[in-house]
């Protein structure tokens, strides 16, 4: 990591990987409803819908990567059944990266919330960006075999987005886990991209200069990050 950017990075990375593992979960589960996360001028986070607000970025990354931190009473207090609620869909994000619903969910959450992270380094790594500078606009799809596990990755003219299921504009390239087991391995440790090709455990179709790019980003982003798994 850019030691520059330090826990400004990280926190918008989280920020995205909040926002798109709850918006995944709820997807998936049929409950809940997807967060929002807000940094405020002030320098706190504030979670909606519901009262949870963090004071400073040590407590919000603290929440997040421990799954505990002390958030400020007065807002949860003003809104308890909302907030309640949102403690609850965190708490699900955080089963479901142990495990806790089946290896399809977990491999969900985890491709979306690591594409999601790319975002934020593929606007505010130097190198990150440098490397999706090169390419022109276009979209990658990422997706398992034998399952409904489906995620994309867009440069766009007004900026880089991710998102579930079907993308938005045509499909540039795509990435193929052979199975679950594999996509768990990318999620959790990585895979080495010199091999997997090889090996069969990934496909990659379409414009590969623009997948690799895409990837190195998303792999660059998921050292820095700590999930439960």
């Amino acid at each position: 990591m850019n030691p520059d950017l330090g826990p400004t990075l990280l926190c918008s990375a989280y920020q995205r990987v909040v926002e798109a593992g709850t918006e995944e979960w709820t997807e998936r589960m049929g409950r809940g409803r997807g967060l929002k996360v807000e940094a405020t001028e002030q320098g706190e986070y504030r979670l909606s819908p519901g009262g949870l607000c963090f004071p400073n970025h040590f407590a919000f990354l603290e929440a997040v990567v421990c799954g505990f931190a002390w958030p400020r009473i007065g807002p949860l207090l003003a809104q308890p059944v909302e907030s309640w609620h949102a403690i609850r869909t965190l708490r699900g994000v955080s089963s479901s990266m142990l495990g806790e619903f089946g290896p399809e969910v977990k491999a969900a959450i985890g491709l979306r919330a690591g594409l999601a992270a790319a975002e934020v380094y593929g606007r505010e790594d130097p190198k990150c960006a440098g490397a999706l500078a090169r390419e022109s606009m276009g979209c990658v799809v990422f997706s398992v075999d034998g399952t409904d596990v489906s995620a994309w990755f867009g440069l766009e003219p007004d900026g880089l987005r991710s998102g579930r299921g079907a993308p938005p504009q045509e499909v540039a390239a795509r990435v193929t886990f052979r199975d679950l087991e594999v996509a768990l391995r990318a999620v959790e440790t990585g895979l080495d991209p010199m091999v997997a090709p090889v090996t069969g455990e990934v496909r990659v179709t379409g414009r590969i200069p623009l997948a690799e790019a895409v990837g190195y980003v998303a792999d660059r982003a998921s050292r820095d990050l700590v999930l439960p798994t």
